[in-house]
């Protein structure tokens, strides 16, 4: 018998599905990340998913491989398409996008695009349908909310807020300040990796009723 499997939105692959998957027995549990850049979000998906056995969801992702085949087709090899939209290339300015901007500057403006201008249905909308499809009961994390706020929470979705205290994150990012006026259910705040893994454990074991 074939192992379950389970989508990573970080690597594309099929992977075993995490057999500590919390129970639920109304609506599965969905939990939304948001904060600045840098506060660790991404720190927080990773464990849900691998402690906890939650399905993270980016409501990106799939916009995200959009925009990596876009700069492969105006010129940029694989591997550079890759760090320019997951890697250590995003906040780099580069000579040959227009204006010498970062990566990030065009993934920020997508990113609106695909959310504020089409709305929730092509972006979380879409990617939660896509879990939802493969395993109905499935715990989700959404790694990253910002303009779907609303809809995921009458989806049920609960946010949390992550906090770094004295970080501001990166100047003139327009999703940083959409984020600031998402009504969290919780603030989950910590100065240092562990202190936050720490916090987000408690957290998780009292919202699934863990011990």
């Amino acid at each position: 018998m074939n192992a379950a499997t389970a989508f990573d939105p970080w690597g594309g692959h099929e992977l075993p599905a995490n057999d500590n998957r919390p129970q639920t027995r109304g609506k599965p549990i969905m939990i939304g990340l948001t904060g600045l850049r840098n506060v660790g979000k991404s720190t927080v998906a990773r464990l849900l998913k691998d402690e906890f056995g939650f399905t993270p969801v980016h409501a990106f992702a799939s916009g995200k491989e959009a925009t990596r085949a876009y700069f492969i087709a105006i010129g940029f090899d694989a591997d550079e398409a890759w760090e320019m939209v997951y890697g250590e290339l995003k906040d780099v300015p580069c000579d040959r996008l227009p204006g010498g901007v970062a990566p990030r500057y065009f993934l920020e403006k997508f990113g609106h695009f695909m959310g504020h201008t089409l709305g929730v249905d092509w972006t979380l909308g879409m990617e939660v349908g896509i879990v939802r499809r493969r395993s109905p009961r499935a715990p989700i994390v959404v790694e990253s909310l910002v303009y779907e706020a609303p809809w995921f929470k009458a989806q049920g979705g609960t946010v949390w807020r992550l906090e770094r205290p004295g970080h501001n994150g990166p100047a003139g990012v327009e999703s940083d300040a959409v984020q600031a006026g998402i009504a969290a259910d919780a603030t989950i705040a910590a100065v240092g990796v562990e202190a936050l893994k720490i916090n987000v454990r408690r957290a998780a074991q009292q919202m699934i009723g863990g011990e």
